[in-house]
């Protein structure tokens, strides 16, 4: 947002289980900062699983793979490149 305030939004888990999970997502200057589950979800009451519980730090990691990359050198080398 462009005041800098932060906002809360109900969105649902991007897994497809069964439950279909809503979460609570507080967003700042267009990053998510906080996810918890929504407590007003009837099935699973304010639970997250544990994919889903540390999902922001997976996705703000900095090692996290941004790009899709191609193996160019043995396999368990690691040597990667960059690909369209």
């Amino acid at each position: 947002m462009e005041n800098g305030q932060a906002r809360t939004l109900r969105l649902v888990c991007p897994h497809d289980c069964p439950d279909t999970c809503s979460m609570l997502v507080t967003v700042e200057n267009g990053r998510a900062t906080k996810l918890r589950g929504d407590p007003d979800h009837p099935f699973t009451r304010g639970f997250l699983c544990q994919k889903v519980s540390r999902y922001l730090d997976r996705v703000y990691h900095a090692e996290r793979l941004r790009y899709p990359l191609e193996r160019v050198g043995p396999k368990g080398a690691g040597q990667f490149r960059r690909i369209t």
